[in-house]
């Protein structure tokens, strides 16, 4: 067996600017508390450069010029450590999830596809980089081994069988985490190493320690027996990204969503599966200047024809939804979830005409939303009710092509519904329409067929009652001629022209 560690250092600081690519190359500290107790938990090398430690009070690393403070998100971490799970399982799906930094696979099968250990440990950091994360590996044949190795490694360490204890000799106690009385117990006997301690004679140690002493010796001398159990957590595909100061700007905004989208779908191509559909939630500063919104989350739903990992059109269609719908106030902070699907593969019939790609359909049905409105672009769908307007549109999903049988040739009329209905003046002879006043125009009644009463809902205040008719009306010429279907309600008496005929 063959198992490689993935230690992420520096894990908080990391994970609290993955998406902030200008401010990890300036000094920055991460602060977490209540105030006034806020204190530094986390920061890079050149903050220390600078003189800051963890554990100082925030008002003291502030006076400091220069340095990013960025308050600890619970969020944030969690995202990274999910990326970090994802790409890992791209690898092997034989992986452990061992702390929020640390995770343990299985790459015993992987010679064959990528290479030698050190050419799978370089893969997997530079899957890892893609992801904005920074990662020490260990390898080796046991699992605890490949977690010494990972956290002394400042890069890659590759164990070789049987050298495990020679090579982890001078590794310091502190990364077997004993307990504090083993520990006072080891530094008071002078045993600050593995090695020193793999060194002690097993009988006396046992005696004075122990089986936890004889545990930690074994795990010194690099002779762990653990066995790997794989991480069977569903995952969850979700980016933050918190802002200092509200963001209003809609373009500014595209460019968080970028990112985020990005580190979205490289997670979901390690797992080979696509977004399915994209849930968007933005925190709103309402005490901004301006701020018209009334609800401090504002959330969008994008759900799309076909699975997609298409970063551009994800954008697009984000950038189009919030253009119809604006948040109403400043965005504080982002998060950005997708519902994972399997990547759709459709074999196209050699005589069926190719139709045009789901995709760029959808960004054109999403610019005439915006432009006409939602209920009005879609696909119609039958409503089981006694309604005058018995179907309502719903979202088009694009149906599966005909790849066999013929369709008979037949006469078809299409209707043109005015919504809403158009209201007309009519004048009558014998209770049958002879002139109609259309939009400004008197049409003469060539022909009137009708009326057929309709009506539903009479036992809610909503009842409805109506005599339609199909009127041919004169437009001035032999072949100029309107078809068109009217009605009279019957609750206010007033006409109506509902529809056009083709």
């Amino acid at each position: 067996m063959l198992f490689a560690c993935v230690y992420v250092p520096n894990f908080v600081a990391q994970a609290a600017l993955r998406h902030e690519r200008e401010t990890r190359s300036k000094p920055f500290a991460v602060v977490a508390g209540a105030p006034p107790q806020t204190r530094v938990v986390a920061l890079n090398a050149k903050a220390r450069k600078l003189g800051l430690w963890t554990g100082m009070t925030r008002s003291e690393a502030e006076v400091l010029a220069g340095i990013q403070i960025r308050e600890r998100s619970i969020g944030l971490e969690a995202a990274a450590h999910a990326a970090l799970l994802d790409c890992m399982t791209g690898f092997s799906p034989w992986c452990e999830d061992i702390a929020d930094d640390t995770l343990v696979l299985d790459i015993s099968g992987l010679s064959k596809l990528l290479g030698s250990p050190t050419q799978i440990a370089r893969s997997i950091r530079d899957q890892a980089r893609n992801l904005s994360l920074y990662i020490w590996l260990g390898v080796a044949r046991n699992i605890d081994s490949a977690i010494h190795a990972a956290r002394l490694a400042k890069g890659i360490c590759i164990l070789p069988a049987g050298r495990e204890a020679e090579l982890l000799k001078n590794a310091p106690l502190e990364i077997l985490d004993p307990s504090p009385e083993i520990a006072g117990t080891l530094v008071r006997w002078g045993i600050r190493s593995f090695g020193q301690l793999a060194a002690l004679p097993e009988l006396d140690l046992s005696q004075r320690l122990g089986q936890e002493g004889l545990r930690l010796q074994m795990l010194a001398q690099g002779r762990s027996t653990r066995i790997l159990s794989p991480t069977s957590s569903p995952p969850v595909f979700e980016e933050v990204m918190a802002f200092d100061d509200s963001v209003e700007d809609l373009e500014s905004l595209a460019f968080v969503f970028n990112r985020l989208l990005d580190q979205l779908v490289l997670r979901l191509t390690a797992r080979s599966l696509a977004v399915g559909e994209l849930h968007l939630e933005l925190q709103l500063n309402l005490a901004a200047d301006g701020a018209t919104a009334t609800e401090r989350i504002f959330t969008r739903v994008l759900t799309l024809p076909v699975p997609t990992v298409d970063t551009r059109l994800l954008l697009k269609l984000l950038q189009l939804d919030l253009e119809a719908h604006r948040p109403g106030a400043p965005v504080a902070r982002v998060i950005l979830h997708a519902e994972a699907m399997r990547p759709r593969v459709i074999q196209e019939g050699m005589f069926v005409p190719k139709g045009p790609e789901p995709q760029r359909l959808e960004i054109t049905l999403a610019r005439l939303r915006g432009i006409v409105g939602e209920d009005r672009v879609g696909s119609p769908e039958l409503i089981d009710g006694h309604l005058q307007v018995p179907f309502r549109m719903v979202r088009f999903t694009p149906g599966a092509a005909r790849t066999s049988g013929s369709v008979s040739p037949v006469s078809q009329t299409s209707v043109r519904v005015f919504r809403p209905s158009v209201p007309v003046r009519v004048e009558k002879t014998n209770g049958a329409p002879r002139r109609v006043r259309f939009r400004g125009v008197d049409h003469r009644v060539i022909q009137a067929s009708g009326p057929w009463r309709r009506s539903g809902e009479w036992w809610t205040p909503d009842h409805w009652g109506r005599d339609e008719w199909d009127l041919v009306l004169d437009c001035g010429g032999s072949s100029s001629r309107l078809l068109v279907r009217a009605y009279r309600d019957l609750v206010t008496g007033q006409w109506y022209v509902e529809a056009e005929y083709d």
